[in-house]
């Protein structure tokens, strides 16, 4: 933003959302996200066990001639069961899943998603995330639009990271870290997303050779290693950027070259 540039930081991680905490500012709601839920009427039921039967992760069962029985933990909401049900003994009921926010904290718009406590599936808050997100990117107000991501390498990443320019994978210099990130590339695969690699807190090993080993074998370069710094910590406990409290800290000119390629390559440095 310090370089005139519009910024839209968008944290998908909705299980755990907490960029406006690190940021210390204050989100405002503005959508409640719903999930189809199904509603059975069982007068209207004749017990075909379509239902059942095209349910995939067996959140309906029937058994013989009794009435389905519904685990709405396990459902993923996709409808399927009242599309199939020939007697319209399913019908559409709606279920609070999560929330949309939007914020504003150094000059840097903050859109989130966040997941109902209790709740299980990211997938829907995420999924109306990026479509609001894809309205937003439609009229071109933005610059730079980074999306935080939930860790690990599973759906929610995938859905979050489609139709992205490139991904940054921050990692750590250990065997869990390259495991992890050896993951996420595959996984990036499926979708022709180029990666690029930053090593957070590079120095707390000896070496990054178990990191270096993973970005040879996919070609995924390495630009940055951001060492660990006691002003980082201490500038998050206060719920500052590094980069702002402590301008000429290691860990702020680490992050600094890591802005300055990622503006290059996309043809906006400033």
């Amino acid at each position: 933003k310090q370089d005139g540039l519009n910024v839209l930081l968008v944290d998908a991680d909705v299980d755990a959302p907490n960029v406006h905490i690190l940021l210390s500012t204050k989100r405002k709601k503005i959508d409640t996200v719903y999930a189809f839920e199904p509603k059975f009427n069982f007068d209207e039921c004749v017990l075909c066990g379509l239902c059942a039967q095209h349910c995939r992760i067996h959140a309906i069962m029937q058994v013989g001639d009794k009435y389905p029985m519904y685990f709405p933990d396990i459902c993923t909401h996709c409808g399927s069961c009242m599309l199939v049900c020939p007697t319209n003994a399913i019908t559409e009921g709606k279920k609070e899943m999560g929330w949309i926010y939007e914020g504003q904290a150094y000059g840097v718009d903050l859109l989130m998603g966040e997941l109902k406590l209790g709740e299980a599936s990211a997938a829907t808050v995420v999924t109306e995330l990026k479509d609001r997100l894809e309205e937003i990117r439609k009229n071109g107000k933005y610059d730079i639009i980074i999306i935080d991501t939930s860790p690990g390498a599973h759906c929610d990443v995938l859905r979050a990271v489609m139709d992205t320019e490139e991904t940054i994978a921050v990692t750590e210099p250990t065997p869990f870290g390259a495991h992890d990130l050896e993951r996420l590339i595959r996984l990036l695969e499926v979708v022709e997303s180029p990666v690029k690699i930053v090593i957070n807190r590079a120095n707390i090993t000896e070496g990054s050779s178990v990191i270096e080993k993973v970005a040879e074998k996919y070609n995924a370069p390495i630009i940055s290693r951001i060492p660990y710094d006691d002003l980082a910590v201490e500038a998050y406990a206060k719920g500052k950027p590094v980069i702002v409290e402590y301008p000429d800290a290691p860990a702020s000119l680490a992050i600094k070259e890591v802005m300055m390629k990622i503006k290059e390559e996309l043809g906006i440095a400033r």
